[in-house]
């Protein structure tokens, strides 16, 4: 029982990691984007604003509750 509930915490850990990945990948671009496209800030301000807050928050979120799985799949319980 113990073996399937390692196997379970280490595929949502990967989950998470994966879903984590996505968020630092989209918020690098939304910086990219908003610093090198001229004029693209004008027409979506609020979106970037609001991304540039959210992305971060939920890519540190994903990655901390990765780590917790990863830490639990690997605990010994008697």
């Amino acid at each position: 029982m113990k073996a399937a509930r390692s196997i379970l915490l280490a595929a949502v850990a990967m989950v998470l990691f994966a879903g984590c990945a996505f968020f630092v990948y989209y918020t690098a671009r939304l910086i990219y984007v908003n610093l090198t496209v001229a004029g693209v800030a004008q027409h979506r301000q609020a979106g970037m604003y609001i991304g540039a807050v959210a992305f971060p928050v939920i890519a540190l979120a994903l990655g901390y509750l990765g780590l917790r799985c990863v830490k639990a799949s690997r605990r010994k319980t008697a």
